[in-house]
């Protein structure tokens, strides 16, 4: 199986998470999956400056998918970063997300794939589409993904999970499970996907330090 890993809103300011993200990466040698990122409290930042709240969310991605690109270079990871608008690669018609998988499938396979949540919708506007929905629309896509978040607990990787169960169904997730572990943006999601840390996903795709939580629909 191969992998969608999701860099959500926190962990995009965490510039420990983001470092034992890209050693882990480093560790892969040749890409095994899809890397997604929305936005970051930089958004905020900008807005602070006179920006209205469209434009900078729009230009903190753009910001951020550069950046991440940078670090990972940093890494000695050679990374192919894009906004997902770009060559209309992904679509947000009015009832539904069209990921452009034969335009994906054509890309390289060796370099690292960063695509950012910034879509294009059937008007032609840019747009920041949540990071759920991208990543539903893209698991949905490549059956052979598995989705991968990281935990928001950081003594997990410490404790190397030893607190969690390793199985859980969506139906029996608490708001406390929720709160401790999952990112804001995946509370709700109706998905199958793996939890683990930054550090443990150098192992991919035998990880040590895992739950996985089963959906139910």
């Amino acid at each position: 199986m191969k992998y969608i890993a999701v860099l959500d809103h926190e962990h995009l300011d965490n510039a420990l998470f983001l470092t034992a993200f890209a050693k882990s990466l480093s560790a892969h040698k040749d890409r095994q999956g899809i890397i997604v990122h929305g936005g970051s409290e930089y958004t905020e930042r900008l807005i602070q400056t006179g920006m209205m709240r469209e434009d900078a969310e729009i230009r903190a991605i753009k910001d951020l998918n550069r950046r991440l690109i940078a670090l990972f270079a940093d890494h000695g990871i050679s990374t192919i970063g894009m906004n997902s608008y770009q060559k209309e690669m992904i679509l947000r018609t009015e009832n539904q997300v069209v990921v452009n998988k034969s335009l994906i499938d054509q890309l390289p396979e060796t370099p690292f794939l960063l695509l950012s949540s910034l879509v294009k919708g059937d008007n032609g506007n840019v747009f920041n589409l949540s990071l759920s929905d991208l990543t539903k629309a893209i698991e949905k896509t490549f059956d052979d993904h598995e989705i991968v978040l990281f935990s928001m607990d950081d003594r997990d990787e410490i404790i190397q999970g030893k607190g969690r169960v390793k199985s859980l169904i969506t139906l029996d997730l608490d708001e406390s499970f929720k709160t401790r572990y999952l990112p804001k943006e995946f509370h709700e999601f109706q998905q199958d996907f793996i939890l683990t840390t930054p550090s443990d996903f150098s192992l991919w795709p035998k990880l040590m330090n895992e739950t996985r939580i089963v959906s139910t629909t």
